[in-house]
């Protein structure tokens, strides 16, 4: 069952259900009040037929006619009966006798409200001159059947009215409320699993429904960039396993041809193990960044500002054209905080990726790094001059092989930022990347 047939089917329940309570209610109310009122009612006409046949002796003509007058349009067209000590009827209508049980109670109680199989009945009790009586006003049941059938009919037309209505009007509505859905589902069913960064359009109509397409939208973004990601790992594995295997291949293939010397076949080991460890190398940076391999904890002292002119070698073998200025403001007394307790491997690594981006996008610009303490904290800056990064982009380089769409003019896999943040994450590094567009990055790191 769809959701807009549901919604309307429970919209008519509900409905029903709380027109036919309120329809009880209403019957039961205008029922006991209807009752009351005849009562009421009975009471007067039991009242003025009193005064009308036992008082006419100790009134005047004048107060008379108005009892006379009262008595003819209250009690014309009732039921009235009279009875003196002896339950004998002397006054009103002569059928219908009361039971002596009934109207020895009324002379008990005073008054008495009760019923019998075709009247509501209403006694009272009269002290006379003349004696005492009971007056006994009548009304016919069948007068407030005939308002309560009337009542009945009435509510159950509405009902019906009011469902066949309701059915209608909440498929309607309910076509109406569905429509954004179906907008939505429109659009999910025409996303192509080609282009994932295409967006569902939010419906704007501030519900779960928009919470639900942004979140999905999220979703299609996190999966957009995953499938990045993954080709640009594909792309990452292959480049980079293709140099060594074609040189390994090419080197057997060759040897293979003809007998070799014995300081030929060592020399071939030695090249073939360079290209294997080279081969092991990127094996291991693949599980760095996954997480495949927990490396065994091999904290050790390095001294930073040493480890720092290590790495400007490396990188300057690299890229010799390479201008790093390093300045370092530490004083002689501070001098022990140049120690980091650290995986010296992974210090190296991270350091050695964050210089080399640096002189990378900074495409020639000097690259500067400052050693510094603050707070009694050892303190690095590596600061370049290069292209910088977008801010939509900052939250994504953590992400391996994640590359931001203005840097692809520069070589590059994507892969060293997020080992470098990652292995600075493990030794509780902290660190702040602050980057303007055309302006530069700066890179500050805490130890």
């Amino acid at each position: 069952m769809k959701v807009r047939t549901r919604l309307s089917l429970f919209c008519s329940i509900v409905f029903g259900i709380i027109f036919i309570i309120l329809a009880f209610v209403i019957y039961g109310l205008h029922y006991n009040n209807t009752k009351k009122l005849i009562y009421k009612n009975m009471q007067n006409i039991a009242q003025i037929s009193a005064l009308f046949y036992l008082e006419e002796d100790e009134l005047n003509a004048v107060e008379f006619e108005k009892i006379k007058k009262q008595f003819e349009e209250i009690v014309a067209g009732t039921f009235y009966q009279v009875y003196d000590n002896n339950n004998r009827i002397i006054f009103g209508e002569p059928s219908g006798q009361i039971d002596a049980v009934i109207l020895d109670k009324i002379r008990n109680d005073k008054r008495l409200s009760f019923s019998t199989n075709h009247h509501f009945c209403f006694g009272i009790f009269y002290e006379d001159n003349q004696g005492d009586f009971v007056i006994i006003a009548k009304e016919e049941k069948s007068a407030l059947e005939q308002q309560m059938n009337l009542l009945f009919w009435t509510l159950l037309f509405c009902f019906f009215i009011g469902f066949v209505a309701i059915v209608l009007l909440s498929r309607r509505v309910a076509r109406i409320a569905y429509r954004p859905f179906s907008d939505v589902i429109h659009q999910v069913k025409n996303i192509s699993t080609g282009d994932l960064n295409v967006g569902i359009e939010s419906p704007g109509t501030k519900d779960e429904l928009q919470d639900l397409t942004d979140t999905f939208n999220e979703l299609l973004s996190k999966i957009a960039e995953t499938v990045a990601i993954q080709r640009n790992f594909v792309n990452y594995v292959s480049h980079e396993f293709k140099t060594p295997l074609a040189s390994l291949l090419g080197n057997l293939e060759v040897f293979s041809l003809k007998d070799r010397t014995p300081e030929e076949y060592r020399q071939l080991s030695e090249k073939l193990i360079r290209q294997v460890n080279q081969m092991e190398e990127i094996l291991n940076v693949l599980m760095v960044v996954s997480d495949l391999r927990k490396e065994a904890s091999n904290i050790e002292q390095t001294r930073l500002d040493e480890l720092v002119w290590e790495i400007i070698d490396k990188v300057t073998e690299l890229y010799p054209r390479t201008d790093i200025q390093v300045k370092l403001n530490i004083q002689p007394e501070e001098e022990n905080l140049l120690f980091v307790s650290t995986e010296r491997t992974q210090l190296l690594m991270l350091l050695f990726n964050l210089v080399e981006n640096a002189v990378k996008y900074s495409q020639g610009k000097p690259v500067e790094m400052a050693i510094y303490s603050q707070d009694n904290r050892l303190c690095m800056s590596i600061s370049d001059k290069g292209i910088g990064i977008m801010p939509e982009h900052l939250a994504h380089i953590s992400k391996p092989f994640y590359r931001a769409d203005h840097t692809n003019q520069i070589e590059g896999s994507g892969i060293g930022l997020s080992i470098a943040l990652r292995m600075m994450e493990k030794n509780h590094i902290e660190y702040e990347i602050a980057s303007e567009v055309n302006a530069g990055t700066t890179v500050t790191l805490k130890f």
